[in-house]
């Protein structure tokens, strides 16, 4: 999932224009948009980068200006050996209810339900409504 956002994020970069802003800065030219991105602080102006830990078309735009790496920016979450040990572990599942520890804690019950401030609506409009339109169809 990560890999195909990233082909995207690469395919739109190639229509960007990269001008220089700084040591680690970047203005990106995105169309009529410009957007600067930050390679110390992993931020884009577009938000997208911070977002999703995925390196936006801004973002891979300046990268491939400055010949980065564009993987190495990719958050760990999204990196297989994350992914493996976050699995790593087996769950032993409980055969049946009885066997889930029992709670000290009062149980939960639904909220009371209170009057809201204000008249409250007239229940048969609805039906006088459909009432006048019948008679319409009648008389007209």
């Amino acid at each position: 999932m990560a890999m195909e956002i990233l082909g995207e994020n690469a395919q739109r970069a190639a229509k960007c224009e990269v001008k220089f802003n700084g040591e680690t800065g970047y203005e990106i030219q995105d169309g009529p948009y410009k957007h600067v991105v930050d390679f110390r602080a992993y931020t884009c102006t577009c938000r997208s980068w911070q977002l999703k830990g995925i390196p936006c078309a801004h973002a891979i735009t300046a990268m491939h200006y400055k010949n980065y790496e564009v993987e190495p920016y990719v958050d760990h979450w999204y990196r297989k050996d994350t992914y493996l040990k976050a699995y790593s572990r087996f769950i032993q599942p409980l055969t049946s209810m009885n066997l889930w520890p029992t709670s000290t804690l009062p149980a939960i019950e639904p909220p009371i339900i209170t009057a809201m401030p204000g008249r409250p609506k007239k229940k048969g409009q609805r039906l006088l409504m459909n009432q006048r339109r019948s008679l319409r169809r009648v008389q007209g």
